[in-house]
């Protein structure tokens, strides 16, 4: 059914109490109704005990005994309740009935298991009857059958089913209102918080969802959806700053080329010169190429997972390959590498990712660390873990902008050292392939002393 969600919760809410109010009055029904037949079998065993001592047998015959007395006395009395008596051989032929019945004859049937209650009707009128055996010198001789009217317990069990009937609906449609009345003031937090959603757009991301005052599932769904909404609007603010960033590194690049160009075409220049601007151009052009492919490949990281080429790799082999690439700068600042291996196993990771994580540590180790320094690359072995980390005694980090160097574009103190070049990708490079191969990622730094990289991969795929 398309129902509203107050509606639908209110449908099976009444459909479940239907089922228990139906289970309820047919309980009721069932034991008003025992509850009257058990008082009108009483009436009608105590009534055949009592014509049980009023009968005599003459010549094989049963009768009552004092038929005339009984037929006078029903003359002079206003019954209520009449009651009948009937008297059956053991072959159910009629032997004697009492004068009420005239020439009606109630219900026989041959029975030998002892006492029979059941109903009947009587001159169109409802009747319960017993049948019970006539014993005489412990065999018996016949059935003595004994009927009252019903027709008032009867009128009592049908008023009741009548009335059980037509409240039932009644009773539906109340609790129908009802819980659709309270479905709605359960859920009015719910519209609330709809329509604070569809309040927030890019332009109003702070806004956020009033909380509920009771810390019950409402409250629990609110927060998740505050959590949600401050991610996002975390997530859009660095993407906006991603692309001011950007477009700002972007831009130098191409407007030291333009600049170059320009100066090139005002006047006649010797061949020295214009060697000297497009060497100049180039290397421009050689910074702006890195910094796109850079750019690209943290693009690519979201769909990277899809496609990980995962095979057993040694991280040592991974880090003297790095090196060999870096062996010129290394030869060129007269840094000293120290590997301390140890006894380590091989992993399974992916061999490009890891690659990547590593030539991007170790070469920001190299380009921040002074001339003649030494950098240590650790390696050891754990119980499911292998730790990969990589000291440097370099310039070092300040305690606030920790936080911020995995952010893309983001250069510690770079205005301070602007002889240093790079993109700011790296880091935010490395955060990005850890997180994809679930490589616990750690830095320490002291400024002034160095900084610390610890790399924990795991062993499994």
């Amino acid at each position: 059914m398309n129902l509203a969600f107050k509606d639908r919760i209110a449908w099976h809410y009444m459909l479940a109490t239907a089922a228990l109010i139906a289970v309820a009055y047919a309980v009721v029904f069932l034991v008003v109704q025992q509850q009257v037949y058990a008082d009108l079998d009483r009436s009608l065993r105590y009534e055949a005990a009592k014509h049980q001592q009023e009968l005599t047998i003459v010549g094989g015959k049963i009768l009552f005994s004092h038929k005339g007395e009984w037929q006078e006395r029903e003359h002079r009395e206003v019954q209520v309740d009449p009651v009948f008596i009937q008297i059956n051989d053991l072959q159910g032929r009629l032997m004697d009935r009492s004068p009420n019945l005239k020439a009606d004859q109630l219900l026989f049937a041959v029975r030998t298991d002892g006492m029979s209650l059941l109903n009947s009707e009587l001159r169109g009128k409802a009747i319960r009857q017993v049948q019970e055996p006539i014993v005489r010198e412990g065999r018996p001789v016949g059935y003595l059958v004994a009927a009252i009217s019903s027709e008032a317990a009867q009128h009592v069990l049908d008023s009741l089913g009548m009335v059980l009937l037509l409240s039932f609906p009644v009773v539906l449609v109340v609790l129908f209102g009802m819980a659709r009345r309270l479905a709605g003031r359960s859920i009015a937090p719910i519209t609330e918080i709809t329509a604070t959603t569809n309040r927030i757009t890019q332009s109003n991301l702070a806004e956020r969802i009033a909380l509920p005052p009771r810390p019950d599932e409402l409250h629990t769904l609110a927060s998740a959806i505050n959590g949600l909404l401050h991610r996002v609007e975390r997530a859009v603010e660095r993407e906006k700053q991603f692309t001011a960033d950007a477009s700002h590194e972007l831009r130098t690049p191409l407007a030291v080329l333009k600049g170059t160009l320009e100066v090139l075409i005002r006047k006649p220049r010797t061949s020295a010169e214009y060697v000297e601007n497009i060497a100049l151009g180039i290397g421009e052009i050689d910074r702006l190429t890195h910094l796109v492919d850079q750019l690209l490949l943290l693009a690519r990281f979201e769909n990277h997972a899809k496609s990980l080429n995962r095979q057993e790799l040694t991280v040592v082999s991974c880090v003297h390959d790095v090196l060999y690439r870096l062996r010129n700068t290394l030869n060129t600042k007269h840094i000293r590498v120290d590997v301390q291996d140890g006894d380590t196993e091989p992993i399974v990771s992916d061999p490009f990712l890891v690659d990547l994580i590593l030539e991007n540590l170790l070469t920001n180790a190299v380009k921040y660390s002074p001339a003649g320094s030494t950098i240590t690359v650790v390696l050891s072995s754990g119980a499911d873990r292998l730790t990969c980390t990589i000291i440097d005694q370099g310039i070092g980090i300040r305690p606030d902008e920790l936080g911020r160097i995995f952010d893309p574009l983001y250069r510690s103190d770079a205005l301070a050292h602007k002889e240093i070049g790079g993109t700011g990708l790296g880091l935010s490079i490395v955060a990005k392939a850890c997180a994809l191969l679930h490589i616990k990622l750690d830095v320490q730094s002291e400024l002034g002393q160095g900084t610390t990289f610890t790399l924990e991969f795991p062993r499994g795929a």
